[in-house]
């Protein structure tokens, strides 16, 4: 019983720490460049950003990466109401070629 109590404990010991890395790894601060304004605010907003988005006030982001828009709502999921995305790229899976870009009805 000793034995199993031990490896129950090894088992769920291994299963946190995991759980520690994958979210370690999933929320490093990234540094944006300066000309990404959109990606940004998108990511790091400031908090005029923020209280502007209390108040209501939609931000469109224009020609992001299909990556990007993603991490964005899996890392902002309460900001959500108050974004709208535009012509959304979409690169090419082997890296060549042009980006496709969403046809959102928005002109």
């Amino acid at each position: 019983m000793d034995f199993l109590n031990r490896v129950g404990s090894l088992v769920t010991s291994s299963a946190l720490l995991w759980c520690v890395v994958v979210y370690a790894d999933q929320h490093e601060d990234h540094v944006i460049p300066e000309d990404r304004y959109d990606l940004r605010r998108l990511m790091q907003p400031s908090a005029a950003e923020l209280a502007s988005e209390e108040r209501g006030h939609i931000h469109i982001y224009d020609s992001l990466e299909i990556n990007e828009v993603n991490a964005a709502l899996d890392q902002n999921f309460e900001r959500i109401q108050n974004m709208m995305f535009i012509r959304i790229n979409h690169l090419p899976a082997t890296g060549s070629g042009p980006a496709e870009v969403e046809d959102d009805g928005c002109e």
